[in-house]
């Protein structure tokens, strides 16, 4: 946001948003900034964002943000990668 202030940060070409850990950043108490950030993009680019959690915070950041979201959903049980052993190192 200082960049933004600033000046020094040209956003006209972003295109794709990546915020990671969105629950996590809510939880610190940077919805604001989070909120300030995706405002001063451009209204047509891919906005993702990543949660472990869904709680409402990111439901209405979604609601005003994504146009056309879609969750993608991890069962907690399911293993994207194989589990390291030593025999498998071998």
């Amino acid at each position: 946001m200082d960049h933004m202030q600033r000046g020094t940060l040209r956003l006209d070409a972003i295109r794709m948003v990546v915020l990671d850990e969105a629950d996590k950043m809510l939880d610190m108490g940077f919805v604001d900034d989070m909120k300030t950030i995706l405002w001063a993009m451009p209204e047509e680019r891919q906005t993702l964002l990543f949660s472990a959690t869904m709680p409402q915070s990111i439901l209405d950041l979604v609601q005003k943000f994504q146009k056309d979201p879609q969750l993608v959903n991890v069962a907690g049980e399911q293993v994207t990668v194989p589990r390291w052993s030593r025999r498998s190192s071998r």
